[in-house]
């Protein structure tokens, strides 16, 4: 019973040590991505990454750097921020299941006045394991979703359906609606939530649920690719 109790605890100690870790590292302190600087250059991005089943839950974990690029927009006023498909892939869905060169580049557009994202859009495939009762399957599901800061979104209560767990969202003020306020781009931080919903598409059938990936921070990066330490702390 003692060593039982000695290895939980030694098990909670790494665990608890790595959350630390990475906490630590998504805190530090970096220069804020310059929307008010068109000129084509190497940004990079971290991703929110809290636990699928609390999509509530803002600014806690975060990727580390992922190489993005930045140029002006197809509208004066605009910036468009890139990043490619293999690095989200590898980078923002490392922990799950997606089909190899399936994903699109991650295309975010800004408004750099107001520093709105007037849309960032991302499609992909992830292989998921569904759950027929008697027997389990592999299943290709597309998903495809399209963020904004300039509406609101939100989820209701999650609901397991064939084994996925999933948050239907939701868009109006209702008992059974968490609403997420969207997060314009903050030039102190580089921190920016914008929310929307993630279409999900398998066996015939389409799910429309809040979507958790348009939480990040952007920051610009030195000469060799890493964020350039500054003088805001990430949100």
């Amino acid at each position: 019973m003692a060593q039982s109790t000695a290895r939980s605890f030694a098990r909670f100690a790494v665990a608890t040590a790595v959350a630390i870790a990475t906490n630590a590292s998504s805190a530090r302190a970096t220069e804020p991505m310059d929307l008010g600087d068109p000129r084509p250059r190497a940004v990079a991005v971290r991703f929110e990454t809290s636990p699928p089943d609390q999509p509530g839950q803002l600014a806690s974990f975060y990727t580390d750097a992922v190489p993005a690029w930045l140029e002006p927009g197809d509208l004066d006023g605009q910036v468009r921020v890139t990043i490619a498909g293999a690095d989200v892939e590898a980078r923002r869905f490392q922990n799950q299941r997606p089909r190899p060169g399936s994903f699109s580049d991650f295309v975010w557009i800004f408004d750099a006045a107001s520093g709105d994202v007037v849309a960032a859009h991302l499609r992909g495939t992830l292989v998921r394991r569904f759950d027929f009762g008697a027997f389990h399957s592999d299943v290709e599901t597309e998903i495809e979703t399209e963020l904004t800061t300039r509406a609101r979104a939100g989820f209701e209560p999650g609901r397991i359906r064939l084994g996925q767990l999933m948050f239907p969202l939701c868009q109006r003020q209702a008992s059974d609606c968490t609403l997420v306020e969207p997060v314009r781009y903050d030039r102190r931080t580089g921190y920016v939530n914008a929310v929307g919903a993630l279409v999900g598409r398998a066996m015939g059938a389409t799910a429309r649920n809040f979507s958790p990936l348009g939480e990040a921070i952007f920051s610009e990066v030195d000469g060799d690719g890493r964020p350039r330490e500054g003088f805001a702390a990430a949100r």
